[in-house]
């Protein structure tokens, strides 16, 4: 049997035949139509599955705050969440972002990720941008000729 050259079948070895693979290249429409069909129903079963739950999560919330005191038990909520939740973790915040800096000034030369980054200079001819000293010490040659050639300053 022949096989026309859609591109489909131009994937096929020249010579071999659709049942030498055993895939039957006609029906292969009937197979995405099957597939389609599938993806269509499973669709309609996560509708179904997504409906029941916002469903029962409203049935939750009106358990919790119920309509007649919707308005004071929201505002309860509000006042534990600005006067407690919000400070808490706005200090929490804080305290990590003070133990960042303090970590890569501080501890940057001999922490775990210090390594070749160690202590910063300025970089020499490069307008106050600064660098690790560890790079330049260690190919200073290197340094000028990039800074000579306008290459940008990445280490």
């Amino acid at each position: 049997m022949a096989l026309p050259g859609t591109p489909a079948r131009k994937l096929l070895l020249p010579g071999s035949s659709a049942n030498a693979l055993g895939f039957d290249l006609d029906g292969a429409g009937d197979f995405f139509s099957g597939l389609w069909q599938l993806v269509k129903a499973k669709a309609a079963e996560l509708v179904s599955y997504l409906s029941t739950l916002f469903s029962a999560l409203s049935n939750k919330v009106d358990e919790l705050f119920p309509p007649e005191t919707r308005p004071e038990t929201v505002r309860q909520w509000l006042h534990v969440a600005v006067t407690v939740v919000l400070p808490a973790a706005l200090g929490a915040l804080a305290l990590f972002y003070v133990a960042r800096c303090c970590c890569r000034c501080c501890c940057g030369a001999r922490g775990a990720r210090g390594g070749s980054r160690g202590r910063m200079m300025v970089a020499p001819g490069r307008g106050g941008a600064r660098m690790p000293r560890g790079v330049f010490e260690g190919n200073p040659r290197g340094y000028f000729l990039d800074l000579r050639a306008r290459k940008p300053l990445v280490y």
